[in-house]
């Protein structure tokens, strides 16, 4: 396991999910912010001449990691979208509660299933992402059992984030668990599920969200630049909800609040800043979860939203018959509230994911021309993306990748 894990940090490929601390033994493998700002495993010194897991559980992690391998044969029907991936119900709508629905980053749906799952029991907790308690700026992976944890890791947390890590804490449990975490946190744990029968029977729900990629911490610090906020005076830090698009928001020791807009503070700053691995990324659609929800965006006929603050609104995919059943349930209670979206129609309020999607093998091409290594992706059909997007917008997103070389960074695995 160590091998793989030189390997990804050497080739630039670690998304931060955490899932390789999950399987080594104890503590071997920790997950802390490197130097670049970005979540990333540190080997225990104990374990440096010592594996860190046994040869299963390594030969499971190397088929699970999404640094390593994504696999998305086992999912698919001939109903398979090459740019959107397996749907049974593209949706619009959001949550009926409004308080819910005004705390979420895109109509709260997500925290609404969360919330619905806890009161009906079907799950005992739910695994997802909240600010940390010790430092505001960075994330942490929580059990969430009561509405007010739900609420209070609701709106979009943009700095890196390890919600896999909670997979050691599955695996020791009797407990069921609804998971939601970004597309490649919901790859490992599908993956590793097929080799793991406890999680796959722990985590009976996945639910996750579209993603345009994780940036550095150091996005965040550039934003409390331009806010003119020391990082200390920080007591609270909000990348977005509470309302739609919803500022983001540092509130300070002295009672004082500072905000940007979602376009100044995502669009402008935040973006730069992500990791390698975002931007060879076949799947920022969630397509291992059973249900997947995005921003529902009015916009322009290229898809340029207003971020005019109003009422939230989610863009929802079902993918799996578990999740149709979960939605139609929560629908029917009127805990959701929804209508039927063309699927045809996503590119108009999602034309980043299009483009990224269309463009993954191109930039693929080029890392390997640049002699590095890259994920095994399987099932995607991005030869077809590739042809739909057309020669010139790929050559574009092949010397993109090329120019932008430098920003590969080659790192050793690192000892804690």
């Amino acid at each position: 396991m160590k091998a793989l894990l030189k390997r990804v940090m050497n080739n630039d490929l670690c998304s931060g999910c955490g899932m390789c601390s999950a399987a080594a033994e104890d503590d071997a493998i920790k997950i802390r912010i490197n130097e670049d700002g970005y979540r990333r495993p540190f080997l225990n010194p104990t374990y440096q001449s010592k594996p860190v897991a046994d040869a299963t559980t390594s030969a499971a992690f190397g088929k699970s990691c999404p640094a390593l391998n994504l696999d998305i044969r086992p999912y698919k029907s001939e109903n398979y979208h090459p740019i959107w991936g397996e749907i049974l119900d593209t949706l619009k709508g959001y949550a009926a509660d409004d308080e819910i629905r005004q705390a979420g980053s895109s109509g709260g749906v997500i925290s609404a299933l969360a919330q619905y799952c806890l009161d009906k029991k079907l799950v005992d907790g739910v695994i997802q992402i909240q600010a940390s308690l010790d430092d505001p700026l960075e994330n942490v992976a929580v059990i969430s059992r009561s509405r007010q944890n739900v609420i209070a890791s609701s709106g979009s947390r943009y700095a890196p984030a390890s919600p896999a890590e909670a997979l050691k804490w599955v695996a020791m449990s009797t407990e069921k668990y609804l998971f939601i975490g970004k597309p490649c946190d919901v790859g490992a744990v599908r993956q590793m599920q097929q080799h793991n029968p406890r999680l796959k029977e722990n985590i009976p729900l996945i639910v996750s969200f579209m993603c345009a990629g994780t940036p550095s911490l150091h996005g965040t610090y550039q934003v409390l630049d331009q806010l003119n906020v020391k990082r200390d005076d920080v007591t609270t830090f909000r990348y977005r909800g509470d309302g739609w698009p919803g500022l983001t928001k540092a509130t300070l020791k002295n009672g004082d609040s500072r905000t940007m807009t979602y376009n100044d503070s995502w669009g402008k700053v935040l973006n730069r800043h992500l990791q390698t691995r975002c931007k060879i990324c076949p799947d920022g659609i969630g397509e291992f979860a059973d249900i997947v929800c995005a921003d529902g965006w009015e916009g322009d006929e290229k898809g340029y939203p207003s971020f005019a603050e109003r009422e939230g609104n989610s863009l929802i995919l079902v993918r799996t018959a578990k999740g149709r059943e979960l939605f139609r349930n929560a629908e029917a209670d009127g805990v959701v509230k929804a209508e039927t979206f063309d699927t045809n129609s996503i590119f108009s309020i999602q034309p980043f994911q299009y483009y990224r999607r269309t463009t993954i093998l191109p930039r693929l091409m080029a890392m390997k021309l640049l002699m590095l290594k890259t994920p095994s992706y399987k099932g995607f059909e991005l030869a077809k993306g590739m042809r739909e997007i057309g020669l010139y917008q790929s050559f574009k997103a092949f010397t993109g990748l090329l120019v932008r070389r430098k920003k590969i960074k080659k790192r050793p695995l690192e000892t804690a």
